[in-house]
């Protein structure tokens, strides 16, 4: 079963948790990868309308990478991964307001349940973490 991490750095603070199944998160950053290739989605067309209609900088909700390193590219990748915890912040409090503002994203947001919670606990996740770090990252099995 897929699963999405979030660290933080530095970890001055408990591994954050999510409350619910963050599997509507993480199908939402990975249509949101796809959205430039023209995918057909509710979470493509919610991205979409993020990045053309509200001008929201989704990059950093984007960004993310798969946990499971299997050479050094992946690890280099991985470690990429990490970003400002701000930018994260500033990023999905942006989408959260949009989503609130406009009824059609609101709409394509309610095709995944509890994405919009998942949104706010990712958001003050973000918050938490202060001027650090903060990682997002996926493993498609979670055994």
């Amino acid at each position: 079963m897929p699963a999405l991490f979030v660290e933080t750095d530095p970890a001055d603070t408990p591994t954050p948790r999510f409350s619910t199944d963050p599997r509507p998160l993480l199908a939402l950053i990975s249509f949101g990868v796809a959205e430039p290739f023209g995918t057909q989605h509710p979470l493509t067309e919610l991205i979409r309308g993020l990045k053309q209609t509200h001008r929201v900088d989704v990059g950093p909700l984007l960004t993310f990478y798969d946990r499971d390193v299997e050479d050094a590219e992946d690890a280099a990748k991985l470690d990429a991964a990490w970003q400002p915890a701000a930018a994260l912040r500033d990023c999905v409090a942006a989408a959260r307001a949009a989503i609130a503002d406009d009824a059609a994203l609101a709409a394509l947001a309610a095709s995944e349940p509890d994405l919009l919670a998942l949104l706010a606990e990712l958001e003050a996740m973000a918050s938490a973490a202060g001027p650090g770090r903060i990682r997002l990252s996926f493993r498609l099995d979670d055994g």
